[in-house]
């Protein structure tokens, strides 16, 4: 059951990152604005793909430890 689940948040997560690096967000932020000398557009892109990275990071680390708690559990019963 929680195999299914994660499926369906990894695909959750995909759509959330096809979502943000698509066209009109991101010609939302390129105006050619500029925050602390950096383009607001290359911000935009990094934090986005770098919350991407975290949330694909969270969700395979407790993916893992759910495995690993599975696997305890077959070996005491078993």
């Amino acid at each position: 059951m929680t195999n299914g689940r994660n499926q369906e948040r990894l695909i959750v997560l995909f759509l959330l990152g096809l979502i943000l690096l698509n066209y009109p967000l991101l010609h939302l932020f390129g105006a050619g604005s500029v925050w602390l000398g950096i383009p607001v557009l290359y911000l935009y892109l990094f934090i986005g793909w770098l919350l991407v990275i975290v949330f694909l990071a969270l969700l395979m680390e407790t993916r893992r430890s759910g495995e690993r708690e599975s696997l305890r559990r077959e070996r005491r019963g078993g």
